[in-house]
């Protein structure tokens, strides 16, 4: 009949399916495959990864990170090969610069599933690799050694001082500039692939245990002391907690921006910052702020050196497996 309205109930169902299409039971599997790989990834860095070597605290940063020669046992054990799918370059032949950007794929040997992705660059502004540094006998005419950025260290004959000069052959490091764009891809892509990025966003002590097999119960109460002692050690020496009056985002940004142009990097403004004041820059006050920009703007070469006095150069890595070259015909 026109107009009649069916009203047709729904049958109930034994089946146990989440939102997304997906079974518990199949969600249930795949949970305990996770665990599964934790835990292999788990007893994997507690008898093959090597502490420094493989995975390890980078000079200035806080928490550990992978290194490549992790990154090789990682995807050796997941059977990951990898591959460059595009890199993306900008060579400047008159000032010599050259930025790259390059993105790794990791795909599984058997499957040919493409198992994660990860995007790294690297440029010759980078300071490392924009100055380079040079003994006083070995500053070209014309420089006056008065202006330069430099070093107090100690030799067999005694102290002796290391200027900081501009690299004028940047096209020499151009390869190695590559190369650490493809590592750092490669890392990133070796992270997203085995799923352990979480391991290296939290602190060292977190990590070493998680490697023994430490509960966080277990280690919950020593970390929080530790944290405790370190934020006493921290507000004793630099201040105690943030003024309430404290410097503005302007003012901190006009302390880096005074700093570079009197040619320090971002670490070593930091380290000014700290030798001259005694805080961080979130630690400091309206008026320590203005001061200290003031100062920056007026200060001598030679009083900002002395203020930094010796520092420690962090080595680089570049050890970049070959056959990362084969998709641009070698090295």
């Amino acid at each position: 009949m026109a107009g009649e309205l069916t009203v047709v109930q729904q049958q109930p169902t034994s089946a146990l399916v989440s939102f997304d299409g997906g079974s518990i039971r199949d969600m249930q599997a795949r949970l305990d495959e996770i665990e599964a790989k934790m835990k292999l990834a788990q007893e994997f860095f507690k008898k093959v990864m090597d502490k420094d070597t493989d995975y390890g605290i980078i000079p200035g940063t806080q928490k550990p990170s992978l290194l490549q020669p992790g990154a090789d046992k990682l995807n050796a054990l997941y059977g990951f090969a990898k591959t460059i799918v595009s890199k993306d370059e900008n060579k400047d032949y008159v000032t010599g610069h050259y930025d790259v950007s390059v993105k790794v794929r990791l795909v599984h040997k058997g499957s040919q599933v493409v198992a994660g992705e990860g995007e790294g660059s690297a440029s010759t502004r980078e300071s490392k690799y924009r100055y380079r540094w040079v003994y006083e006998k070995d500053i070209p005419r014309g420089l006056d050694k008065e202006t330069l950025f430099y070093k107090e260290k100690n030799g067999e004959y005694g102290p002796y001082k290391h200027y900081r000069i501009e690299n004028d052959d940047l096209f020499s490091q151009w390869n190695t500039v590559l190369k650490m764009a493809i590592k750092r891809a490669y890392v990133g892509a070796t992270l997203a692939a085995t799923g352990l990025s979480g391991l290296f966003s939290q602190a060292e002590n977190e990590l070493d245990a998680w490697i023994e097999g430490e509960a966080v119960g277990d280690t919950q109460q020593g970390q929080q002391s530790q944290r405790q002692g370190q934020q006493q050690t921290r507000n004793r020496q630099r201040g105690g907690s943030p003024p309430a009056g404290g410097a503005t985002e302007k003012q901190i940004g006009a302390i880096f921006g005074a700093a570079k142009g009197r040619g320090l990097s971002t670490d070593e403004a930091k380290e000014m910052v700290i030798n001259k004041t005694g805080k961080e820059t979130n630690q400091l006050t309206k008026q320590e702020a203005s001061s200290l920009i003031g100062w920056l703007q007026s200060a001598t070469m030679d009083e900002i050196n002395t203020l930094l006095g010796s520092g420690i150069d962090s080595p680089g890595g570049d050890d970049i497996p070959p056959e990362l070259f084969s998709d641009f015909g070698g090295r």
